[in-house]
This record gives C-alpha cells, structure tokens and sequence, in this order.
C-alpha cells in the first residue's frame, strides 16, 4: 500500500506554512504529490442574501472587496508555498505527475468551500488540515467534518508545529469498532514504516479489557509489530484518556475512528471524536 496524491487544505492564513510541512513530510515517504487547494468565495452565494433595497453600488463594492480578499489570500499561499518548498527542496510543478521525490503544485478554484473540497478529496489518498480552534469560522471545522463524514477518505489533522519527527511513533486508538478498524487499514502505509507502534483501549477500570487480539494479527500479517496498553479512565472521559494516554507513551501520531457513534449522536451527547478534534496536541490520523 501507497500514498500518491495529498491534498493540503490551505486558506491564506498563518497555519498554511504548517499544512504544508506536514503534507510533505507524510508524501516524502511515498515520493508522493502534494496538492495545496485554495476555494475561494463564490460571490453569487453572498449575493443572493441581499435584498432589493440594497444598492447595485453597495453589492459591487462587497463583491470587489471579496475578491481583492481572495486575490491577498492567494498571494499569501503563495508566498508560504514558495518558502516551505525551498527550505524542503520540494519542486513546485503546475501539474501532478508521478517523480522519483515528493513534489507539489497549487490549485484555486471557486465556489462552497464545503461541496468543492469534499468533492477533489475522494479521489486522495489523504486530505490534510490545519488544527482547528474554538473561535475558527463554523465554516473550516463544517467542512472538516463533511470530509471525514462523506468521502471515507483519512483525514490528517495537523498540530500548531510540527514534530522532530512524524509517524516514527505512534499510538492507534482502539475500540472494536469499525470506524477504529478503517482507520487502522488506512494507516497501513505508516504503520509499516513505524519505529514502534501502541495499541490504545480506554477502559472504566482495568478489569474491562477490550480484546485486541485480532487486531495485533492483522497488523502482524502486514509485517507491523506492535505493543498494547489500557489507559483506564476513572473520572475523565474517553477523549481526555485516549489524548493523555498517546501523549505519555510518547506517540507523535494518533490514529483513531473518526464519528465511530454517529456525528448526530456525538453532537448530542458529546464524543471521543469532537473532544480529540478540539484538544489534539499531536497529529491526528482519522477515518470515518
């Protein structure tokens, strides 16, 4: 198994720089193309909320001033792209192709920030973001969610700076479940090139263990090694556990089920996946 195209989710803001790090260090091992897409605003959606009343000088004044934003934000990522690839030695090329070393290009295209990058991440092998914070735009984490949720493609949410070192170490959160066993299958490619590799259950007490023994076999079958340890989670929640447990183990990737319960139930009742969302201190690996 491979990694061949990733896709950076960039927005001309200050976490581009570590997007790209990011996706470059996760292509590098697989010679693979890194993608950075920028979706700027489509003008007729805001548009269409202005009523009669308001003025045709009014709407081109919003409209110019929305596209000079676009045109400032494309600059930035350009400028940021230009600098990580130098100091990586990555070449910048205008269109994807197959190269003997990772490589990347930019793409803008227009339109719902949501519908444009769910549709070009189902055809990726992995879809990089920026971390996500409590005062980010509802629109960023929507659109993160709708592409963990909708494309079953792996989801790399990044930290504020990146590790000495990515996927050397990491910790697979397991629950039995089938949104954790996706994510272990799609993470094969890393968990193969892995220094050490740590099972995670998160358990009320240490008596209630969840059997891992099928897991450790097929990972086993694909050459992965691995250890297990179960981090019991008295009075903290399941999220808080698993977190502190792969921070103490050392981990510098976490992979996890993504919206394992259902996005509607988590949001209603609280969940592993929103609090790992929102908490992260290292790379999460995610799958729905």
């Amino acid at each position: 198994m491979s990694i061949g195209k990733i896709l950076a989710v960039v927005t001309g803001g200050p976490r581009d720089v570590t997007v790209l790090n990011y996706a470059i260090q996760a292509g590098t091992p697989f010679n693979a193309h890194v993608v950075a897409v920028f979706v700027r605003p489509d003008l007729t959606e805001a548009i269409a909320f202005f009523n009669d009343s308001v003025s045709g000088v009014v709407i081109d004044e919003v409209v110019k001033a929305s596209r000079d934003a676009a045109d400032e934000a494309g600059r930035r990522i350009e400028a940021s792209i230009a600098e990580v690839c130098r100091n990586a030695n990555v070449p910048v090329v205008e269109t994807p192709s197959r190269s003997d070393r990772v490589s990347l290009s930019f793409h803008q295209m227009q339109g719902n920030l949501t519908d444009q990058l769910t549709g070009i991440a189902r055809l990726s092998d992995l879809v990089v973001f920026g971390p996500l914070h409590e005062r980010d735009k509802a629109g960023l984490t929507d659109t993160f969610v709708q592409v963990l949720t909708d494309t079953d493609r792996p989801v790399l949410l990044v930290t504020e700076t990146p590790p000495p070192a990515f996927a050397r170490r990491i910790a697979i959160g397991w629950d039995g479940k089938a949104a954790a066993a996706q994510a272990v299958s799609a993470a094969l490619p890393y968990l193969a090139r892995a220094d050490h590799v740590e099972i995670l259950s998160v358990q009320r007490n240490a008596e209630t263990r969840q059997p891992t023994e099928a897991l450790i076999e097929y990972l086993a079958l694909h050459g992965v090694s691995c250890s297990e340890r179960v981090a019991v989670r008295t009075q903290k929640t399941t999220g808080e556990a698993l977190l502190e447990a792969a921070a103490a183990g050392g981990a510098d990737l976490l992979v996890v089920g993504g919206y394992g319960h259902g996005r509607i139930r988590e949001s209603l009742i609280g969940g592993v996946t929103r609090h790992v969302i929102a908490n992260a201190q290292l790379p999460v690996f995610m799958v729905h």
